[in-house]
C-alpha cells in the first residue's frame, strides 16, 4: 500500500460539532436574538371579532349627549390591542364621539370625534389590553358613542373589529 496524501475534509458545521469553522461572534449572536424576537412578535395573528347590539330595546340610534353602550362582544384575549372600525352616521350639523370600553377591568379607550358633514363617516377606535387581562380570559367589550352637538339623527354601526 502506498501512502497517499488525502485532502482532509472540511470540519462539520452541525451544532454539535467540536470543530468550528467560524469563531464566536457577539454581533452574530445579538443579531440572531433580534431576529428571533421579531419573528415571535409577528406570530401574533389578527383575530376578527363580531359585535351585536348591546341593548335591543334602544337599538343602534345614538342621540344621547352622554356615552351609551351601543354594541357588545365577548373577547377572549389573544393579542395586545383591540380595534374597531365604526360607521358613524351624522346629520348635516351633528358631531359624534365613539370609544371602546371594558367595564370589568375599568378600561376606557380614547374617544374619536367625527367632523360635522351629514354623511356616514368611518372612524377607528382602539384600546390597549393591560397585563391584568390574562391571555385566554374573556371580558365584555362595549362600543360607546354619543352625539356631541347637533340635533340630527345619528347612528352607529360596527363595520369591522379585531384584536392583534
Amino acid at each position: 500500500m502506498e501512502a497517499r496524501d488525502y485532502p482532509t475534509p472540511p470540519p462539520s458545521r452541525h451544532a454539535g460539532s467540536r470543530l468550528v469553522t467560524k469563531g464566536p461572534n457577539l454581533v452574530r449572536a445579538v443579531s440572531a436574538i433580534r431576529g428571533a424576537v421579531a419573528t415571535n412578535g409577528a406570530k401574533i395573528r389578527r383575530q376578527d371579532l363580531s359585535f351585536t347590539v348591546a341593548a335591543p330595546a334602544s337599538g343602534v340610534p345614538c342621540t344621547s349627549g352622554s356615552f351609551v353602550q351601543t354594541h357588545v362582544t365577548m373577547v377572549y384575549r389573544s393579542g395586545h390591542n383591540l380595534y374597531a372600525d365604526l360607521g358613524l352616521g351624522t346629520g348635516a350639523a351633528s358631531v359624534m364621539e365613539a370609544r371602546l370600553t371594558v367595564p370589568d377591568l375599568g378600561l376606557t379607550g380614547a374617544a374619536v370625534t367625527t367632523a360635522a358633514g351629514g354623511a356616514d363617516q368611518d372612524a377607528r377606535v382602539m384600546i390597549a389590553l393591560p397585563d391584568a387581562w390574562a391571555i385566554g380570559s374573556a371580558h365584555r367589550v362595549y362600543v360607546e358613542a354619543r352625539r356631541v352637538s347637533g340635533s340630527d339623527a345619528t347612528t352607529v354601526r360596527v363595520l369591522a373589529a379585531w384584536q392583534r
